[in-house]
């Protein structure tokens, strides 16, 4: 019965999610509608703006981890509806460039800040810290490591420079 009274059907596509319908009907009379479309399945598996603000924010002052259990106390969940992982929190920094947070106090040096220092590779650096002669920390596996070199533990590193070839 409606194809009696439907005398054609027009559809644009004027915006990418948004679809135009033209009916015109068999009197003359003309409607439009205007119909969004369904989001496609990457823009519903995107984090949404909110969460990767509140990611952004969080990573000022915590490293990964603590972001992951921030968020799931709170009791948010990722698109698939799942708690969130660190390799989640790891791939929302990397695809909205948010930096690790940077929590190094004044008295912590770099691993090629204390190279510089010692005027050695970065992998002797690296040899101190396995061997336990550098205190260090890293804020999460595979980060970078925050080391203090106190007065004691420099003149024991310049002593073993010295004695080694």
């Amino acid at each position: 019965m409606l194809r009696l009274l439907i005398k054609d059907i027009t559809i644009e596509k004027p915006q990418p999610k948004q679809l135009l319908v033209h009916i015109r009907w068999q009197g003359g009379a003309c409607t439009h509608h205007s119909v969004p479309l369904p989001p496609s399945i990457a823009d519903r598996m995107r984090y949404p703006a909110p969460l990767v603000d509140r990611v952004r924010n969080l990573a000022q002052s915590l490293p990964d981890a603590q972001i992951v259990n921030r968020l799931n106390q709170e009791g948010l969940v990722s698109a698939l509806g799942k708690p969130f992982t660190l390799s989640m929190i790891r791939w929302i920094r990397h695809r909205y460039k948010i930096p690790a947070a940077k929590l190094m106090s004044s008295e912590e040096s770099t691993v090629q800040q204390v190279a510089e220092r010692f005027r050695v590779s970065i992998y002797v650096v690296y040899s101190w810290i396995e061997q336990g002669l550098l205190p260090a920390r890293r804020l999460n596996p595979g980060m970078q490591y925050w080391i203090t070199v106190r007065e004691a533990d420099e003149q024991k590193l310049r002593d073993r420079l010295r004695t080694t070839s």
